[in-house]
C-alpha cells in the first residue's frame, strides 16, 4: 500500500519536473499540500479513533455497523465545511491568478480520500483490501498523468487524475465493505456526537502533525515563491519515500499491540527499524545530491540542503512514530501520544509565525522547523514511554508476591 501511495506517484516526479518546470511544479505541490491539510480535517482523527474502536468490537457486527454509519456521517459534515472554506479561498485568493481551476479540481481528491474506509479495514486487521484499492487507484493516477500531461498548460489534468483515482478508491473500498456483510447504519445524533467527542483529541494531534508534515509546503505556497515550494517539495518527496518504508509497520503494529501488548516483539521491531533508518540516512547524505539531480533535474540542486535536514528528521521520526500509538496506545496512554504531537504542533505554529514575521521564508528554514518539532516529539515520547514501562515492569515483578 505504501509503495502504491509513494513509489508509484514518485516515478512521475522526473516526468513532471521536466514537463512543468520549477514554477508550475511549485503550484502543483502547493495544491497537493492544500488537499492534504483538508483531508486531515475531514479525517478528524477517525483513522486512529475508529480503528481502535472497531478493533475492540470487531466481533459485534451490529455495533461495528453503527460505527461505520457514524463515521461516514461525521465525515460528510466535515466535508461540507471544508468545501465551503476552500471554495471561498480559491475564489478570493490573488497569489495564484489563473490557477483557480487547478485548485478547485483538488477538491475531487479531498472528496475521494474522505470516504476511503481505511479505518475500517485497519480495525478488522484486513489491510489487504486497502492494498487492493490503493494500488488500483495509484496505477490509474500514474497512467492518466503520463497520458494527459504533456506541457505546463496541461497541469490541470494532474488534479483531475488524482481526484478520479481517489474517488474510484473510495467507491471500491466501500463496495468491499458491503460485500463482506457490513452495512452503513445510521446510529442516531447522540452516537455521532459521541464519535466527534471521542475523536477530537486524535484530530488535534493529526492537525498538529499536519503543521509540519504538510504545512511546510503550504506555508511556503502562501508566503514564499513557487520555486521555494518546488525545492522544498522535491526534498520532502524523498523524505516521505523513506518514511513509507517503515510506516506500514507502525500502522499494522498499532491494532496488534492494542489487543496483545507484545512488548518483546515491539522492542525487536524498534531496534531493527532504527538500524535500517540509520543506514538509509547515511546513504542519503552521501548520495542525496546525485539522486536529486537524477530524479528532478539540475534545476533542483537547491533542494539538497533541505534534503539533509529532512534525513536527520527521518532518523529521529522512526523511534518517535513507533513509541507513539503502537507503544503508548498499547499501555492505555493514547492521550499522551496525542498530546506530544499537539505540543509539537503548537511549537511549529510558533516557529512558522516567527519565520513569517522575520521574513525567513526559504525551504531550508522551514525544514529546520520540522527537524525541531520532530526532536521535541521524540523527547516527550521517550520520557513518557520510559516512565510507564518501568511502572509496568515493576507491577509485573510484584504480581507473583502479591498473589
Amino acid at each position: 500500500m505504501q509503495i502504491a501511495n509513494y513509489i508509484l506517484p514518485f516515478i512521475l516526479i522526473p516526468f513532471l519536473t521536466k514537463v512543468l518546470g520549477v514554477t508550475y511544479y511549485g503550484v502543483v505541490a502547493f495544491g497537493l499540500s492544500m488537499a492534504q491539510i483538508a483531508c486531515v480535517i475531514t479525517d478528524f482523527g477517525f483513522n486512529l479513533s475508529a480503528t481502535y474502536k472497531i478493533s475492540q468490537s470487531r466481533n459485534d457486527t451490529v455495533f461495528v455497523n453503527k460505527i461505520i454509519g457514524g463515521v461516514i456521517a461525521c465525515k460528510l459534515i466535515l466535508l461540507i465545511a471544508v468545501c465551503i472554506g476552500l471554495g471561498t479561498y480559491i475564489m478570493l485568493q490573488t497569489k495564484y491568478p489563473g490557477h483557480q481551476l487547478f485548485l478547485g479540481l483538488m477538491l475531487l481528491t479531498v472528496l475521494g480520500q474522505t470516504f476511503q474506509p481505511i479505518w475500517f479495514f485497519q480495525g478488522i486487521e484486513q489491510m489487504v483490501y486497502i492494498t487492493i484499492y490503493t494500488v488500483m487507484s495509484r496505477i490509474i493516477y500514474v497512467v492518466m498523468v503520463l497520458t494527459l500531461v504533456d506541457s505546463p498548460g496541461s497541469y490541470n489534468w494532474i488534479a483531475f487524475s488524482n481526484g478520479i483515482a481517489s474517488l474510484l478508491a473510495a467507491g471500491t473500498g466501500l463496495s468491499i465493505l458491503l460485500y463482506k456483510g457490513y452495512s452503513i447504519q445510521w446510529p442516531g445524533v447522540a452516537f455521532v456526537k459521541q464519535l466527534f467527542r471521542e475523536s477530537s483529541e486524535f484530530f488535534l494531534s493529526r492537525a498538529a502533525l499536519a503543521t509540519y508534515s504538510a504545512g511546510g509546503a503550504f506555508f511556503l505556497g502562501l508566503f514564499s515563491s513557487p520555486a521555494q515550494v518546488a525545492y522544498y517539495s522535491a526534498a520532502e518527496q524523498l523524505y516521505k519515500g523513506a518514511r513509507s518504508l517503515f510506516e506500514p509497520v507502525s500502522q499494522a503494529l498499532y491494532p496488534h499491540m492494542a489487543q496483545n501488548k507484545n512488548f518483546k516483539l515491539f522492542f525487536k521491531i524498534l531496534s531493527i527499524a532504527i538500524l535500517a533508518g540509520a543506514i538509509i540516512t547515511i546513504a542519503g547524505i552521501f548520495t542525496g545530491n546525485f539522486f536529486i539531480q537524477l530524479f528532478f533535474g539540475t534545476e533542483f540542486t537547491e533542494a539538497y540542503p533541505i534534503l539533509i535536514i529532512f534525513l536527520i528528521a527521518y532518523l529521529i521520526s522512526i523511534p518517535s512514530v513507533l513509541l507513539g500509538y503502537p507503544f503508548l496506545g498499547a499501555i492505555g496512554q493514547i492521550q499522551l501520544a496525542n498530546r506530544s504531537v499537539i505540543y509539537a504542533g503548537i511549537v511549529q505554529i510558533s516557529l512558522l509565525g516567527f519565520c513569517y514575521l522575520t521574513n525567513h521564508n526559504s525551504g531550508v528554514q522551514i525544514a529546520m522547523t520540522v527537524l525541531s518539532v520532530e526532536s521535541i516529539v521524540l523527547t516527550i515520547r521517550v520520557f513518557w514511554a520510559r516512565q510507564y514501562y518501568k511502572k509496568i515492569k515493576k507491577d509485573q515483578e510484584l504480581a507473583p508476591t502479591a498473589y
